[in-house]
């Protein structure tokens, strides 16, 4: 008996080895990972990152320059590793910085992670983080953690912090990515708001992330996530890859992808048009071209109406969707044959040209005028002959971005045989021209270049100009300290009589990035009062016969807005079509006297001696249902 009892005993004390050991296994799968040697560590979990974005209004992200200073960092599956003077307790690839300028990292984290880019919503209400994985460089901590948070996209709380994975699974296209496959400097952003509720991105495939089964994507695909119900929609077919894209404010996205039906070659030239995906899912050919491939690159207006340079013609198109059907208008322009358009952050639309087809420079599409407000000086002119500019067609290595009627551009110098860049300024009105940054004779001051022709270089994604809450921020590199910088422009106060600079170099970063590079820089936006009563004031250039605009002191409801414009002929009282195209608070309406349904180009269709009535009716509403209260017309006579 006393035998038996022993036996049982042993038994029992087995039975619960097992359990426990097993309970153990059981464990550690639900809290920890196995890395490829066998070792088990706990992965990062949401709640190990903390963000920091309240209060703050402008947001910086970098890149590593390259270079590691050997501190350690956490990895979701080794215990440390290096990286470039990185803090354990805070991720320096998101800079924040708040109204009295005070300095601080956006993201705390004893994990190593990569940002990308930081965008609020229109309201400010909630700021999208959306990490970097792989790409262009790739970090392979980073891409560990994300890979155990299985997200890339988070939504971050404005008042509190409170921090949320958007969508599992779905990998956000990285900065560097799409720069290189952009087709010019004016890079179409990975991320975009459509609709007040919704944003618009694109996104790579990684297999080992898991996604819902409705969503998943082979290669390159282009979604849409509406803030209010959650739902997040794949725009691009599963027959195409999606690439480019403009959200629309109507909810319709204007696309390019190719065409693969899911097999993609590297050796095969496919279908690549330019499309537009309805809020239904319906997708349309905008293009149709010759090869049908569209090379070029293309822009939107603010509601419905997209346009683009034609390749092989000297002329702009523009397009709209109307009851299904594709409406386009056209403005002849002997500048824009291998143009870029320029949506101009003052409400106009430009176009520029380095192409020697044209006149190289700058040109005002909407409203339109046939003289280059900026014409590119002969020296630039001789260095584009023999500059490679693949991948920047037609704008290679010249920016313009324009804010209250200045344009605010690079220009390429030569000093001491040592090849640099001047910033400066011209004011549209009167053409007054100042240089706001210019290197010295023998550029050992103020001398500073962009990027390189290597890729592989951080510096190459610093060609980027970025405007935010009416700061202009040019990241630059310091030929002479050979490091990158920050160059900041107050757009509200430049004197075109100053010899002395009007720049400012944000020296205060230095201590929070270290060696790192800015590639993206964003801030809150800008909200004008809902109280304040809308205006509006037609305006026409002299002479033009293309085009006639009206500029709102606030945003408009676009549709309301657009049935309440009309054009009559005075002499015949007959109505004259057009085709609405905004851009910011400004309402341009682009003649086309067969309202679209003509495939043959236009020239000149408003009559020059004739005069016409424009008008708005006062009943029209802003976006916040308030209305003008009075008609608003204008006779002009081109």
């Amino acid at each position: 008996m006393k035998n038996i009892l022993h036996i049982l005993l042993i038994l029992f004390f087995c039975l619960t080895i097992i359990s426990c050991a097993k309970k153990s296994s059981d464990d550690s799968s639900s809290s920890g990972s196995t890395t490829s040697s066998g070792t088990t560590t706990n992965p990062i979990q949401l709640s190990d990152v903390k963000a920091n974005l309240s209060g703050k209004n402008l947001f910086i992200t970098t890149a590593s320059s390259g270079s590691s200073s050997g501190r350690s960092i956490r990895s979701a599956y080794t215990s440390t590793t290096s990286d470039d003077n990185t803090s354990t307790t805070s991720t320096k690839s998101l800079i924040t910085i708040d109204n009295n300028s005070v300095i601080d990292y956006g993201i705390i984290s004893d994990y190593y992670l990569e940002i990308e880019q930081v965008r609020a919503d229109p309201n400010n209400e909630y700021a999208y983080v959306l990490m970097k994985y792989g790409g262009v460089p790739s970090n392979q901590v980073s891409n560990d953690n994300l890979l155990a948070l299985n997200c890339t996209i988070f939504k971050v709380n404005y008042s509190n912090n409170e921090m949320n994975c958007v969508e599992p699974g779905l990998i956000v296209t990285d900065t560097k990515t799409n720069m290189i496959n952009g087709v010019n400097d004016y890079h179409l952003d990975y991320f975009q708001w459509g609709t007040e509720n919704t944003f618009v991105f694109r996104t790579n495939f990684v297999e080992r992330f898991t996604a819902k089964s409705d969503l998943t994507c082979s290669k390159s695909c282009i979604y849409g996530h509406n803030t209010e119900t959650g739902v997040t929609r794949r725009i691009s077919p599963y027959s195409y890859e999606g690439e480019r894209f403009v959200a629309l404010g109507d909810g319709n996205i204007v696309w390019s992808g190719l065409e693969t039906n899911g097999n993609y070659d590297s050796n095969t030239t496919y279908d690549n048009e330019i499309l537009l995906t309805d809020t239904q899912g319906n997708t349309i050919e905008l293009t149709s071209s010759p090869n049908s491939v569209f090379a070029g690159d293309f822009q939107g207006g603010d509601y419905k109406t997209a346009f683009w340079g034609s390749e092989t013609q000297n002329k702009v198109v523009f397009a709209r969707l109307i009851d299904g059907t594709v409406r386009k208008t056209f403005i002849i322009s002997e500048n824009s044959r291998g143009g870029v358009v320029i949506k101009g952050h003052d409400g106009n639309i430009y176009l520029q040209s380095m192409d020697s087809f044209a006149k190289q420079g700058l040109y005002s599409l909407l409203p339109n005028k046939i003289n280059p407000i900026i014409s590119i000086p002969e020296l630039w002119s001789e260095k584009l002959l023999t500059t490679n500019c693949s991948g920047s067609t037609g704008t290679c290595g010249g920016h313009f971005t324009i804010v209250n009627g200045i344009v605010f551009y690079n220009n390429y110098a030569v000093n001491s045989n040592i090849e640099s860049y001047e910033l400066k300024a011209t004011r549209i009105s009167d053409n007054s021209t100042v240089t706001l940054l210019k290197p010295n004779s023998s550029c050992t001051d103020s001398c500073y270049n962009f990027k390189t022709d290597d890729q592989t270089d951080p510096s190459f994604m610093a060609y980027r100009w970025f405007f935010s809450n009416s700061k202009l921020y040019v990241p630059m590199k310091d030929i002479n300290l050979n490091k990158s910088v920050v160059i900041e422009i107050d757009t509200t106060s430049i004197d075109f009589n100053a010899t002395e600079s009007q720049v400012q170099i944000m020296s205060s970063l230095d201590d929070y990035t270290g060696n790192r590079v800015a590639k993206d820089i964003s801030g809150i936006n800008t909200i004008i009062s809902s109280s304040l009563n809308p205006t509006a004031e037609i305006k026409h250039e002299d002479n033009e016969t293309v085009s006639v605009r009206i500029e709102f002191n606030k945003k408009m409801n676009y549709s309301d807005v657009e049935s309440k414009v009309s054009i009559i002929d005075n002499s015949s009282s007959s109505a004259i079509g057009f085709m609405p195209v905004w851009n910011n608070k400004t309402l341009h309406l682009v003649i086309d006297t067969d309202n679209g349904t003509s495939s043959t180009v236009e020239s000149n269709p408003l009559t020059s001696g004739t005069t016409y009535k424009v008008s708005l009716l006062g009943t029209a509403k802003d976006s916040d249902g308030n209305t003008l209260g009075s008609d608003v017309v204008k006779y002009i006579t081109p």
